[in-house]
């Protein structure tokens, strides 16, 4: 429609030319010594036109002539940049099917476009850390780094490469610039945490943890297993002083002192640490808070510590949790301990009635017997401790580091 519109309008200037042409007489003379040329108005006018048009297009002819090289220059660029897309895209594709060797082709491939040279570099370092080449994957940071508009990028990758890697200083380094202009990445938050875990850094785990459940970054029950476990990295960091141990234990929220594993390892590292009456109390708190029977072997152990307030205590225990094996033995270990003899065979055997075999409370009996000086009888449980289900190890400083690690995996 829009064609025949201006057909129709070329036609009706071409008709009203014709007709404003076929009544003019005028005639025009050009002069040039010695030559005079006659023409008339319309072929003038005809003469001018086709010049004009004739200058126009020699004009635009001229220009393209003029612009040619900075075309040809554009197009190769334009032609650079969708190589360079390309590369990226199967760089990419590359990454997600696992094929790290063809990505980082790919991403040498990408880098003649300057504009996504730093985004290559750094897809380049990725696919170098996934096989373990650390040497060239640095080299590969190394060349992001001349883009500006990759710092951010840079540095975050950097420092979770090197988290992967194990290289926990440079990543917090890393994670320090990039927080060094007062921004709070959340990401960059997961991994400086991830790297002080490994460092064994446990206050700035804490730290960590902290500010990640501020901005709900962090699940509660992770942030949970977390900082137990980062407590009680503080505790074994101080096991060797009794007084440390205690304190660093008493600076813990009371909050989480009441869960049972955490209490139970906490009581271990107090009791070898000669803190009995601060592992009684520890154990006390989680028993209250929930009743696990687990603990109740440790909390017998409890060194320098006067048995009737624990007897009393596990006493009360027995009326709220009658027939329990574990609590019948803890009962009868506290009164071994209080010389309690009577008291402490009836609760024994109560407790092998209700759990026939168990090697620990038969080990309990045949001390028990052995202060009674009758060797037959400790003789006799003692093979039936061999013989029986086998105790619970209590773990040292190495398989509490061990119980660390599992958190920290958690």
């Amino acid at each position: 429609m829009k064609s025949l519109a201006w057909t129709l309008i070329v036609a009706a200037l071409a008709i009203a030319a014709a007709l404003a042409a076929q009544g003019n007489e005028g005639r025009v003379v050009l002069l040039v010594p010695p030559h005079r040329i006659d023409l008339s108005f319309n072929l003038f006018v005809l003469l001018l036109v086709v010049a004009l048009y004739a200058a126009l297009i020699g004009g635009r002819v001229q220009q393209k002539l003029r612009d040619f090289p900075e075309r040809v220059h554009a197009y190769r660029q334009r032609r650079e940049e969708v190589g360079a897309q390309n590369a990226l895209r199967n760089c990419l594709k590359a990454m997600f099917e696992g094929r790290f060797t063809r990505a980082e082709r790919a991403a040498r491939a990408a880098l003649t476009v300057p504009g996504a040279a730093g985004l290559a570099a750094l897809l380049a370092a990725r696919a170098a850390h996934r096989m373990q080449q650390h040497e060239r994957r640095d080299a590969w940071l190394a060349r992001a780094e001349a883009d500006p508009e990759m710092a951010t990028a840079r540095l975050v990758s950097a420092a979770e490469m090197w988290a992967e890697s194990r290289d926990d200083q440079r990543a917090l380094d890393a994670i320090d610039r990039l927080q060094a202009s007062g921004a709070r990445h959340i990401h960059a938050m997961r991994i400086a945490l991830s790297a002080r875990l490994q460092a064994r850094r446990y206050a700035d785990v804490l730290h960590s943890v902290r500010t990640l459940e501020k901005h709900r970054a962090l699940h509660p029950l992770a942030a949970q297993r977390l900082k137990r476990a980062a407590y009680l990295g503080l505790l074994l960091e101080r096991r060797a002083d009794a007084a440390a141990l205690e304190a660093a234990w008493r600076a813990i929220p009371a909050g989480d002192r009441v869960d049972a594993t955490f209490a139970l390892a906490a009581a271990r590292l107090l009791n070898a640490a000669g803190c009995g009456a601060a592992a009684a109390a520890a154990l006390e708190a989680a028993l209250d808070h929930q009743w696990d029977e687990s603990l109740l072997d440790e909390y017998a152990a409890a060194a320098g510590v006067p048995a009737r307030p624990q007897l009393e205590r596990a006493e009360a225990w027995l009326a709220q949790h009658p027939g329990s094996a574990a609590l019948l033995r803890c009962l009868g270990v506290l009164c071994l301990r209080g010389q309690l003899w009577g008291k402490a065979r009836g609760y024994l055997e109560d407790s092998l009635r209700q759990q026939p075999g168990d090697t620990r409370t038969h080990l309990a009996a045949a001390r028990l017997y052995e202060a009674l000086d009758d060797g037959a009888t400790a003789a006799r449980h003692y093979r039936e401790a061999a013989l029986g289900q086998p105790a619970e190890a209590v773990p040292g400083a190495a398989a509490q580091v061990r119980y660390v690690a599992r958190e920290f995996a958690a």
